[in-house]
């Protein structure tokens, strides 16, 4: 079945380059992964920490490696619109 082969890039819809996954992207979707379900949890019927869930967040969210693949993200996508 087409587009199930891990090794064959998946076609963004939006464009016509191919989306291959790499180390960034995948600390990158983790992170937001994990913010999303720490949210999910703040907003669950019961008692509510804003305080803990913004340090949550911030554990998630502010980590040197979800930082240094955001650069990275951010420097290639501005390289390739100069090229």
């Amino acid at each position: 079945m087409a587009g199930t082969n891990p090794a064959i890039p998946r076609l963004n819809p939006f464009s016509r380059v191919a989306v291959m996954n790499n180390p960034d992207q995948n600390t990158l979707i983790r992170a937001v992964e994990d913010a999303r379900r720490i949210l999910g949890e703040y907003i669950e019927p019961g008692p509510r920490d804003a305080k803990r869930t913004v340090e949550r967040l911030l554990a998630v969210l502010d980590r040197n490696d979800v930082i240094l693949a955001l650069d990275r993200v951010k420097r290639r996508r501005v390289i390739r619109l100069v090229e």
